[in-house]
């Protein structure tokens, strides 16, 4: 297993849910963190709480990754702090229920924008950082919905598909560096996830015996990442033992 003590990790939405799990998981095996998310009350707060507790380095850094400046601002802020990236956890994204017939092209763009564009940018320039040291992963969080169709989430199940075929892609580039990347797929996690959401769609999650945790993905991440140089984990889809689709 490889050990993360002393490796650098940078974290999109990283302010709650799965995200946050992972930053403290993380930072309990001595990983030191750059943490991305909009709220930078909530950011500081969360740093100062890890630096504190687990002694080693954590960077906030509050912004919109929709606006591409705040991408350039952020990974500079990491060049200046570190000077290298071990680990990208592509993870922000948003979820918006509507019929396709009720969307706006505003609505749509948000959530394109967050869980595809800010995903490349970010991994764009996460990688020639990692190709000069000839190391590095990048894991990407798509969903079950980048695997099957959903009746009202097809804008956010189009950016969680192309998620998974960027992922193989840029995978098969970056194999001759030395760079990893996995795309992880979670099913039902108890998290603030999804906006607009209908009746039928809070009733069904509520009624769940045992959804997934933030905690049992960020696990799962972790034992991604520590796995030995030679071994690759490209997929991992990860449901609650009682979700059927």
């Amino acid at each position: 297993m490889q050990a993360l003590k002393g490796k650098v990790a940078f974290i999109t939405g990283a302010s709650k849910g799965i995200g946050l799990a992972t930053a403290e998981r993380f930072a309990k095996e001595g990983c030191n963190l750059v943490l991305s998310a909009r709220s930078e009350i909530l950011l500081e707060e969360i740093s100062n709480k890890i630096e504190n507790l687990y002694k080693v380095k954590a960077i906030s850094i509050a912004g919109d990754l929709t606006n591409s400046d705040n991408i350039e601002k952020a990974f500079k802020i990491l060049k200046e702090n570190f000077n290298k990236i071990d680990i990208l956890i592509n993870n922000a994204g948003r979820g918006i229920f509507n019929y396709i017939e009720n969307g706006s092209l505003k609505e749509w763009k948000d959530v394109i924008d967050l869980n595809l564009t800010a995903l490349i940018h970010c991994t764009h320039l996460a990688v020639n950082m990692m190709i000069p040291a000839r190391s590095g992963h990048i894991i990407n969080i798509s969903s079950v919905a980048g695997r099957i169709g959903i009746s009202g989430w097809s804008v956010y199940c189009a950016t969680k598909w192309a998620v998974v075929g960027f992922s193989d892609s840029i995978r098969k580039e970056l194999t001759k560096y030395n760079i990893r990347v996995t795309v992880i797929e979670p099913g039902v996690v108890t998290t603030e996830w999804g906006e607009n959401m209908p009746e039928e769609w809070i009733k069904g999650r509520q009624e769940m015996k045992a959804p997934l945790k933030p905690e049992n993905i960020a696990e799962a991440i972790y034992y991604v990442v520590t796995q030995p140089e030679h071994v690759s984990v490209n997929e991992l889809l990860i449901r609650p033992t009682e979700q059927e689709r």
